[in-house]
């Protein structure tokens, strides 16, 4: 592994280790909290990555992963025969391990914010996989292992259709404002998901920018969420 990913790792460890462990902890609800908030930063970086490649590259119909293989030149990995050059695939890597990073401190130093019950329960736990998934496909880049790289990414497209229903679903009386927005969210991330599904029959879908609404969906849903707990705050106060 080169050093540059093997830093990566140990961050990602390093992090997860203290969120998982100190998930209760004040500090962990604040930088869940920024996390969240920030989070769709990572469309900045992905711009300024989209920027700086050396080789022609399609928003509308590439993969995001793309922008993240570490070599130059057509079929990079399997399955592909686009021509890829991506000077800056360290640092849109970073930024996948990094937003997973803040999902899952997000969705567990946040917990009590939300309500009591085991159905909101399962629903953060299904953010921590998609956070998770988030981490792996930073760290594994599809030209390095494509199988690992593609399963460890997969659940990350799934698992935040059933999360953002449960918390909708949860919150409808006590903040139906979010909730509608969740919903709204769910309803852009799960048509993102069914229509890529379809892409292979219909190739004249653009892929690149479904994977990017599956996603940005879900970010936005969560900068949302970080508002209205500072709106709650400041108000209080």
């Amino acid at each position: 592994m080169p050093t540059a990913y093997l830093v990566m790792a140990v961050v990602s460890i390093a992090a997860l280790t203290a969120i998982f462990t100190y998930r209760r902890h004040r500090m962990v609800a604040m930088l869940g909290w920024i996390g969240w908030l920030l989070i769709s930063a990572y469309f900045l970086v992905e711009y300024v990555v989209i920027l700086n490649v050396a080789a022609p590259y399609d928003f509308f119909h590439q993969p995001m992963s793309d922008l993240g293989v570490t070599v130059c030149g057509e079929d990079a990995y399997l399955l592909t025969t686009n021509d890829i050059c991506s000077p800056y695939h360290l640092l849109i890597n970073w930024s996948f391990a990094l937003s997973g990073i803040a999902t899952i401190a997000g969705a567990l130093g946040l917990r009590t914010w939300w309500p009591a019950g085991k159905k909101v329960d399962i629903a953060l736990w299904l953010l921590v996989v998609h956070g998770l998934s988030n981490i792996a496909a930073g760290l594994v880049p599809a030209d390095v292992d494509f199988w690992l790289h593609t399963l460890g990414s997969i659940p990350g497209m799934v698992v935040q259709i059933p999360a953002l229903l449960l918390l909708g679903l949860a919150i409808r009386k006590s903040k139906p404002l979010l909730a509608w927005w969740t919903f709204i969210c769910w309803v852009g991330t799960t048509g993102a998901l069914i229509l890529l599904f379809y892409q292979p029959e219909w190739m004249s879908l653009p892929g690149g920018l479904l994977q990017r609404v599956l996603y940005a969906t879900v970010y936005l849903w969560m900068g949302a969420v970080a508002l209205t707990i500072w709106k709650q705050q400041r108000f209080s106060a």
